[in-house]
């Protein structure tokens, strides 16, 4: 432990000499307790071992006995392993390196290190390590390095995907008409479009009693369909759907197509001149002698795509994916392909000049001389993926291991052109300059690419070696538990390990009377069925709608009910083994016991209701909770798995009977349903009264005391056992988007974007968004360096992100420590987030994770107006305040202008955009002294600080504003909240001490300080717990407390960050404080929150104060050096 010494700094003049001499004195040794120590009005402390007060652990006698078992058991398995290797070592070590084998053939060694994520390679003649997938950094085509045209190589792994790539010529498009005969829609129907005209296409709009023909449509569909020899001119489309439609003899010139999809749709004869696709789909569509010049297509997803003798001249593709496509006697001039990819490309006599590719690839550009399309499968084994010739896609099952015994490396796409390494381009079926990149001259880029290629025959599962080496692992661990535990053990094991093997004869059954693909399908739908929270009404739904037969699926599920029932009936008496469970059930089946021998009655209803329980496909019930029901209150292990095994096959075969014949069967046994479930929870209540008014549950209290204050951990007498304690957190993901780079001259310091993102965009003019003409209008590429200040009706747009159909999440303060952690949930949630922020306290680069995902407004929100930013929100987080505690002290006006009346503009502004609902973070200071520790939401509200009582002034605001105006208001009042990006506190103020100086520490105060203090991480996982919805009603405002479940003193604090800074010998001094040793005037001196009602809810906090002050002040030392 670090040496410190405790001292008090005093003003007397009559001390001072022993506070300097003092500081020349050594430090004491290590576990030394000075003796001298004077009384009361000395400047020397007691050391900390003799001043604070530890929490004291209470644990009774029963306790006791299950941490001897613990330790008793783990002794025995010490002692057996040791008597294993002296008397049967040679059984040991072959039990070892059987089930070595197993593990590593198995697949599951790979799973480990992350490799069959990736597939797993056998390559003939090269190191495996060498067929890693990458592209030339000069060309962008794809290569295997190291490897050459035919060599040969094995893959087994994973698939991940699967699909199929055919004709594409025939037989998906609208055909045009031809003489008399009328045009008709694809496919074998032969079905004939109707004609149709501008006023189909365009509805008549009426407004003031007039009528208004404009050429906009939105919302609609149109299907079947036959469009001829119009032109339109500056026409809109929004989230309009064309199946089966075709264009003749079209003119859609300065048009956009904005969220629109196109399912076999042809264009002929079209002019798309000066038009703009936004987020539109195609899925199958014809481009036949169509014209697009000065056109845009940006964030689309172009699936099946042909173009035949079409024209594309200064066309911008931006963010845009094309699969399956195939380009014949077209041309593509003057043009970029940037941030896009083309997949699967079959090119046939196409000209390109001037055609630029920026931070694109063209991938999969085939060579097919003879039939001119497509009849290829791809298979996706993680990041590899193997071209296999022919139609297997409904062969194989996502997540079947596959196995190529024969793949082989091909060099493809030399058919549409080669660029010499000196430049320029020798023609194929790409004839001109070829795809060029921008800046490099006449260096055009390869089309060519390294590529898998295996034929179908040499495509195997690998389901029966992995049984198969499963089977000899299993081996090995059997010889390991004979060699340790001897024959008994292995009794236990079969025992164990009954079901499992009854499993595997299930599947092995499965296999030989069913297809692979069903056999695949319902091996995965059993899975799933096993796995909370799916349940029966998910999957046989699901397997029905995936084409297996209702009731073999019916069967399966009511099979792993079944297998189920048997592990846990069978190993009951292991699960009353573990230590502190065990205990609890053990004295819950005494009484079961007790009460059905009392009243015989209630076991034949307790059979009926587990029977009950496992068939009806409600939340949380099933053979889990039925067997484990049964035999706690009672049931024999053979009445208990009779009723599961009914109740399981009875829900199987009912469900799959109402998906098969309709809702006819559920409409009639709906009633007996519903009759029967209120039989069950009478049956429950029943049950529960008598075992509440039985003897009671004689079950010794855990506590742990804080001061004078206990709390209960454990087993009690209410509860079985008390709230988990987790130690998981969960990582916080970045993803790409748009960044605008905000240059020019503002009022404001905050300028460009956090990170090297290489994306800077041109100015956008109009209001919040840009108008729609505004935003396409300009032909502006993303690489420009024009670059200046977006104009918004008020504040400064730092980023914007991609706009999708979601209502928004607006935070205030969300460039703030909080507030920052908040949005990158939010983004992580996949949110619309817009953040206002004036950065008074916040900094842009904690939102360096989240910038290119969100909108950022630089904005005042006391001065400036900013309700156009709420329109359209879900829900407004308030975390905009000033956080400087002591600040309240010389200044509460700046209380009062920064944490109320910015509240009450942000309620204004959400009654004026329409916004409902608000979560407020609100602090544990509105409780001032409080009385009770830990303090209870329902606690006397006297904050002694002006930031309390702002705070508690704000709480009341949003509480007038949501009974007046029908919001819902959350305030969360939070502990002491720590965490990476903290800057300001305690522990922010003790690291900058100890970095200035790290021999002394000043603590303000007396040192008898204790508060709680939570981790951010807990703080955002209880804000986002439960949606305003879903804690209160409308014109309601509700409180919770956020905290973490202990409380430490300034001392213990200290300890904490002197550790997270490694620093073994620091002098603590004190000021002494104010009132009674408070660290300033204000400060409350003790805290821990009541977080019990939030924890009702289903949080619990993972941090403890301890774990969350270091974590905080090892991120801080780390960051600021």
């Amino acid at each position: 432990m670090a040496k410190k010494s405790v001292k008090k700094e005093t003003t007397a003049k009559k001390n001072a000499p022993k506070k300097s001499s003092a500081k020349k004195k050594a430090a004491p040794k290590k576990n030394e307790i000075k003796k001298n120590t004077p009384k009361k009005n000395s400047a020397t402390k007691q050391t900390k071992l003799e001043t604070r007060k530890k929490g004291k652990l209470t644990v009774s006698q029963r306790e006791r006995d299950e941490i001897d078992a613990v330790m008793d058991a783990l002794w025995a398995f010490v002692g057996a392993l040791k008597n294993s290797w002296e008397n049967a070592r040679p059984i040991l070590l072959a039990g070892i390196f059987i089930g070595l084998i197993g593990v590593t053939f198995s697949g599951y060694g790979q799973e480990l290190v992350g490799v069959e994520q990736s597939g797993i390679w056998y390559a003939i003649t090269e190191d495996p390590d060498d067929l890693e997938s990458s592209f030339d950094p000069v060309f962008n085509n794809r290569q295997y390095l190291e490897y050459s045209n035919g060599d040969e190589i094995r893959i087994e792994g994973k698939l991940t995907s699967i699909r199929y790539f055919g004709d594409i010529e025939d037989g998906l498009y609208p055909i045009p008409p031809d003489g008399l005969d009328p045009a008709v829609a694809p496919g074998d129907s032969y079905k004939i479009l109707n004609p149709g005209d501008t006023n189909s296409l365009f509805p008549v709009l009426s407004e003031n009693n007039s009528e208004m023909n404009i050429n906009f449509a939105s919302g609609l569909e149109f299907q079947r369909i036959h469009f001829n020899s119009t032109d339109l001119d500056a026409a809109v489309f929004t989230n309009v759907k064309f199946t089966d439609v075709l264009f003749s003899d079209y003119s859609f010139t300065d048009s956009f197509f904005i969220d629109c999809v196109f399912e076999r749709v042809t264009f002929a004869n079209v002019d798309f001149s000066k038009s703009v696709m936004s987020n539109v789909t195609f899925d199958a569509v014809l481009f036949n002698n169509v014209t697009m010049d000065s056109n845009r297509i940006e964030n689309s997803n172009l699936d099946t795509f042909l173009v035949r003798s079409s024209t594309f001249t200064s066309v911008t593709f931006d963010k845009t994916k094309i699969t399956g496509t195939k380009w014949s006697q077209s041309a593509l001039r003057e043009g970029i392909f940037q941030r896009s990819t083309m997949d699967v490309v079959i090119f046939r006599d196409l000209e390109v000049n001037n055609f630029y590719l920026i931070d694109s690839k063209i991938n999969y550009n085939f060579d097919v001389p003879l039939t001119s399309t497509f009849d290829h499968t791809f298979i996706e084994l993680g990041e590899a993926i193997v071209v296999v010739g022919g139609n297997v896609e409904s062969e194989y099952a996502a997540g079947a291991h596959l196995y190529f015994g024969n793949a082989k490396v091909k060099l493809g796409g030399l058919a549409a052109g080669t660029a010499p390494t000196y430049g320029g381009w020798e023609p194929g079926s790409v004839t001109g300059q070829g795809f060029q990149k921008l800046n490099s001259g006449n260096l055009s880029v390869n089309l060519n690419y390294e590529y898998i290629y295996s034929d179908s025959k040499d495509v195997d599962i690998t389901f029966w070696w992995n049984i198969a080496f499963d089977c000899i692992a299993i081996l090995g661990l059997g010889i390991l538990i004979y060699a340790i535990g001897g024959p008994s053990a292995m009794l236990g094991l079969f025992k164990f390990l009954s079901p499992f093997i009854m499993t595997g004869a299930f599947f092995v059954v499965m296999f030989l009377s069913m297809g692979q693909r069903e056999f695949l399908i319902l091996s995965q739908l059993m899975l799933v069925y096993f796995v909370p929270p799916f349940g029966k009404g998910t999957v046989v739904p699901l397997g029905i709608a995936g084409g297996v037969d209702p009731w073999a699926i019916a069967i399966c599920t009511a099979f792993v009910d079944i297998a189920v029932g048997v592990f846990l009936t069978w190993n009951f008496d292991l699960a009353k083994k573990i230590p502190f469970i065990g205990s609890g059930i053990n004295r819950i089946q005494i009484k079961g016991k007790a009460m059905l021998k009392d009243l015989p009655w209630l076991e034949r209803a307790s059979f009926v209701g587990i029977v009950v329980f496992v068939m009806f496909p409600f939340q949380g019930s099933g053979a889990v909770g039925g067997t484990i029901l049964g035999r706690a209150i009672g049931l024999s292990p053979n009445r208990n798995l009779s009723a599961v095994a009914i109740g399981a096959i009875s829900g199987s075969l009912i469900l799959s009977a109402s998906v098969v014949y309709g809702l006819g069967v559920l409409a009639i046994l709906a009633p007996l349903q519903i009759a029967v479930t209120v039989m069950f929870i009478g049956l429950c209540l029943v049950i529960y009264y008598l075992y509440q008014h039985w003897e009671e549950i004689k079950l010794e209290d855990v506590s742990q005391t804080f001061g004078d204050v206990s709390q209960t951990l454990g087993l009690h007498k209410k509860g079985l056992i008390g709230a988990p304690i987790n130690a998981s957190v969960g990582a916080l993901g970045t993803a790409g988007g748009t960044v605008l780079k905000v240059t020019g001259d503002t009022s404001r310091t905050v300028l460009g974007a956090v990170g090297k993102t290489g994306k800077n965009i041109t100015k956008t003019t109009g209001d919040f968004f840009g108008s729609l003409a505004g935003s396409f209008a300009d032909d502006k590429s993303d690489y420009a360096d024009n670059t200046k200040p977006t104009e918004l009706d008020s504040g400064v747009l730092v980023s914007m992100a991609e706009q999708n159909t979601k209502r928004r999440v607006v935070v205030t303060g969300g460039a703030g420590f909080i507030g920052s952690h908040l949005v990158d949930r939010l983004v992580k949630r996949d949110e619309e987030v817009v953040v206002l922020d004036n950065f008074s306290s916040g900094q842009i680069e904690f939102l360096e994770n989240s910038i290119e995902n969100i909108t950022l407004i630089d904005i005042d929100l006391l001065n400036e107006d900013f309700a156009g930013y709420l329109e359209g929100a879900k829900i407004v987080y308030h975390l905009a305040a000033n956080p400087e505690v002591q600040l309240g002290i010389t200044k509460p006006e700046v209380m009062q202008e920064q944490n109320v009346d910015v509240t009450e503009r942000v309620l204004e502004a959400m009654k004026l955009a329409g916004c409902e609902n608000i979560v407020f973070t609100s602090t544990s200071t509105v409780y001032g002294d409080a009385e009770k520790i830990p303090t209870p939401e329902t606690a006397e509200l006297k904050p002694i600080s002006a930031y309390g009582t702002s705070k508690l002034d704000a709480e009341k605001l949003i509480e007038k504003y949501c009974k007046e105006n029908d919001f819902r208001g959350v305030s969360y009042r939070f502990a002491n909240c720590v965490g990476p990006r903290s800057n300001h506190g305690v522990t922010f103020d003790f690291v900058n001490k100890l970095r200035k100086d790290n021999s002394n520490l000043e603590i303000l105060g007396d040192g008898k300080q204790k508060k709680s203090y939570f981790h951010v991480e807990d703080c955002i996982s209880g804000m986002l717990n439960m949606a305003p919805g879903e804690l209160c009603e409308k014109g309601e405002m509700v409180a919770l407390n956020v905290g973490s479940k202990d409380a430490i003193d300034v001392i213990t604090l200290a300890d904490q960050v002197c550790k997270a800074m490694k620093l073994d010998s620091v002098e603590y001094s004190f000021t002494g404080g104010v009132d009674g040793g408070r660290g300033w005037k204000g400060d409350v001196k003790f805290m821990r929150l009541d977080i019990k009602a939030l924890m009702k809810h289903g949080w619990t906090p993972q941090y403890t104060s301890r774990r969350a002050i270091k974590e905080t002040a090892t991120w801080l030392h780390k960051n600021s050096e």
